[in-house]
């Protein structure tokens, strides 16, 4: 064996010894400093419980006491406030009406009549307005049966041929109507193919 690996391996056995020494030495210091710490933790938490108890009652005591205080002063302030507050809206109530009275009345047509030439000053072309097709067919249908009611009107006063004198003059001096007038066409026609006359119109 050589001189060098005597050293080598007798300071690696060493090293172990050592080593194992010191294991041996903190084993037990590890287990101490473990009790140690629990021990520790223990007698915190056994000084910390009793003392958040104590802190809860005193902050529960707090507030209690503040509610006690604070009870009979908003019972007292409503009380006072009760009455003023309808003092305040019996006062507010005319106020706002002549307001409102003002505004619709004075400021309300000043305001419409300068939206209204703003609008016609924007306006680039004002546009013909046509009438809808809805409302041109309404009157057309006014008419129309306004016209049929005059019609029905006067085939009542007007009575056939043979029953009245009088009334048969009365009616050769009214106007006829489109519809008798086409049946005193129809009739002429018909007496002019028996006679055997054309008739020009």
């Amino acid at each position: 064996m050589s001189l060098l690996t005597k050293k080598n391996g007798s300071g690696a056995a060493g090293a172990r010894d050592r080593a194992r020494q010191q294991a041996s030495r903190a084993a037990p210091l590890a287990k101490n400093a473990g009790v140690a710490v629990k021990q520790r933790a223990d007698d915190a938490a056994a000084r910390a419980v009793p003392l958040a108890k104590n802190a809860g009652v005193a902050v529960k005591q707090r507030a209690d006491d503040a509610a006690a205080w604070a009870a009979p002063r908003v019972n007292d302030a409503r009380a006072w406030a009760a009455p003023h507050v309808n003092d305040a809206r019996a006062w507010a109530a005319p106020q706002l009406e002549r307001t409102g009275n003002a505004v619709q009345e004075k400021l309300a047509p000043q305001v419409s009549d300068l939206l209204t030439k703003a609008a016609r000053q924007l306006d680039p072309a004002p546009k013909k307005r046509r009438r809808s097709p809805l409302a041109a067919g309404i009157a057309l249908l006014a008419a129309a049966a306004s016209a049929l009611a005059v019609a029905a009107l006067l085939r009542r006063r007007v009575k056939p041929a043979g029953r009245g004198g009088a009334d048969e003059s009365a009616a050769a001096d009214l106007p006829a109507t489109g519809d008798q007038a086409a049946g005193a066409a129809d009739a002429a026609d018909a007496q002019a193919e028996v006679n055997g006359q054309v008739r020009a119109t």
